[in-house]
């Protein structure tokens, strides 16, 4: 049976697309686009489609498209220079978020096989490698315990979160029998849980 690994790393990537950006820019999506290319989907606050066309490994602007907030563009680098490129051509990647600030690359993958590690540093110079093995059941409740799980439907359900509040923290641990002090943190490390699952540090 195969092992779970969550992996985070920096990269400053030069010669690529993201080592032009100072802005902060998400990746979306990313698929193969034939042989040779990759599709690559990213969200960003300023257009930056000039910044993209100066790069070495971006061969095509697809398509960009102003939404609230900022943009979206669709465009195509290389398969065989890239992170991205290489997360497609392997099968042990299950999950990925690239975040660009200030031209660094933030990578978070969850991988099956932790030998991956070692191909990817002799293929890119990362910096800031952190390796963790995780359960299954983190991939869905981003490692929650069966206590933050329960105290935090809980508050959900019985509206503690709705304006105006329609019960108070003594109340929900009340029903669940337990001290308020002890409702109140693992609602907190729940919900502190969730959010750092959000964020690539």
């Amino acid at each position: 049976m195969k092992n779970l690994y969550k992996i985070n790393f920096s990269i400053s990537h030069q010669g690529c697309w993201t080592s032009k950006i100072r802005d902060s820019v998400v990746t979306l999506n990313v698929s193969k686009y034939n042989n040779k290319k990759v599709r690559v989907t990213i969200a960003s606050v300023k257009l930056i489609v000039t910044d993209l066309k100066r790069s070495e490994n971006v061969y095509e602007i697809l398509k960009y498209r102003k939404v609230k907030g900022g943009y979206v563009i669709d465009f195509l680098e290389d398969l065989s220079t890239t992170i991205a490129g290489y997360i497609l051509s392997s099968n042990n990647v299950l999950e990925y978020r690239n975040i660009v600030r200030e031209g660094i690359e933030k990578w978070e993958v969850t991988i099956l096989a932790k030998s991956l590690i070692g191909k990817l540093s002799e293929r890119f110079p990362i910096d800031n490698l952190v390796v963790k093995e995780i359960k299954f059941s983190d991939m869905f409740y981003n490692g929650l315990t069966e206590k933050e799980i329960l105290a935090l439907k809980t508050a959900i359900a019985m509206g503690y979160f709705n304006y105006p509040r329609q019960i108070k923290a003594k109340e929900i641990a009340e029903k669940l029998s337990i001290s308020k002090q002890d409702f109140l943190y693992h609602l907190r490390k729940s919900i502190e849980k969730i959010i750092s699952s959000l964020i690539i540090e």
